[in-house]
């Protein structure tokens, strides 16, 4: 995964929308900047709508066959043009190119970080779609599972992505206040970095010896999970996860997006979860 996609997955999130998105039934030709977005979109029934993605969507199957119009960052704005969408929509955040993507249409940008702004921003996409039934139904479906406080005896795990094999040069963490940070609880576990986090979440090694978790979960995208992601971490014999062999490499492609597949990396983070409360 290159870095853009890296802060795609752990960037900021703030409402934007200048021009007036389409009312109910109005939204036919939708074009998505964002892989989640897309996600949820196909999940509710409004697959047939998109006309196009983001270099970043290829989940479900069938939508790598739509044109790809660069990402909500880096727009190809020739290419949306042309496709003459009746919305564009993307996930909110301090770079996205709002302005200049209203410039060509009707353009919605949705808060899409927290459990709560993407079960809000579901219903919506179901009202612009004419899907709210199954827009609704997901959304709730969401919320029933992930909607769980830290249990309080649960093990402090730091949720980390596998950025380069090899390499500790940054760590990237999920954050409490995150989709992810919510998949964490629900799969009996607490976060190991407790406080909200706003700015980007990285840790410096003093940060994180400071930190000392109990577990440390390396997530990395399907195929991937072959690299050394283990090396670098073992090598650190003072944290508590590496002595007690708590560091563990969770192939989890679903947890690159912020969208439904987020219930499968609950089961993931369970099973692992499960290994660290059964380890003697």
């Amino acid at each position: 995964m290159n870095r853009r996609a890296l802060l795609a997955l752990l960037g900021s999130s703030a409402l934007g929308c200048r021009r007036e998105p389409p009312a109910s039934g109005r939204a036919r030709r939708l074009v998505s900047l964002s892989p989640g977005i897309t996600d949820a979109l196909f999940e509710i029934g409004a697959g047939p709508l998109v006309v196009a993605r983001s270099d970043y969507c290829d989940y479900p199957p069938e939508v790598t066959r739509l044109p790809r119009v660069g990402t909500s960052l880096t727009p190809s704005y020739e290419t949306i043009t042309r496709l003459q969408p009746t919305l564009i929509i993307g996930e909110a955040g301090a770079n996205a190119r709002k302005r200049e993507l209203e410039a060509i249409g009707p353009t919605l940008l949705l808060p899409w970080l927290t459990l709560e702004e993407i079960v809000a921003s579901l219903r919506a996409l179901g009202r612009l779609t004419d899907t709210f039934p199954a827009a609704d139904a997901l959304a709730t479906k969401l919320h029933a599972r992930l909607a769980v406080p830290p249990p309080p005896s649960g093990p402090r795990v730091l949720l980390v992505i596998g950025y380069v094999p090899g390499k500790l040069e940054e760590i990237w963490f999920i954050r409490e206040n995150s989709l992810h940070g919510a998949a964490l609880h629900a799969a009996g576990a607490r976060n190991a970095v407790a406080e909200a986090v706003a700015g980007l979440p990285r840790l410096s090694i003093e940060r994180l010896f400071a930190v000392d978790p109990d577990a440390i979960f390396v997530l990395t995208q399907a195929g991937n999970a072959s690299g050394d992601y283990l090396g670098p971490w073992k090598a650190l014999t003072p944290l508590r996860a590496v002595r007690d062999g708590n560091v563990t490499v969770i192939d989890a492609p679903e947890a690159y997006v912020h969208g439904p597949r987020i219930l499968a990396l609950v089961e993931r983070l369970a099973a692992a979860v499960a290994k660290v409360r059964s380890a003697p």
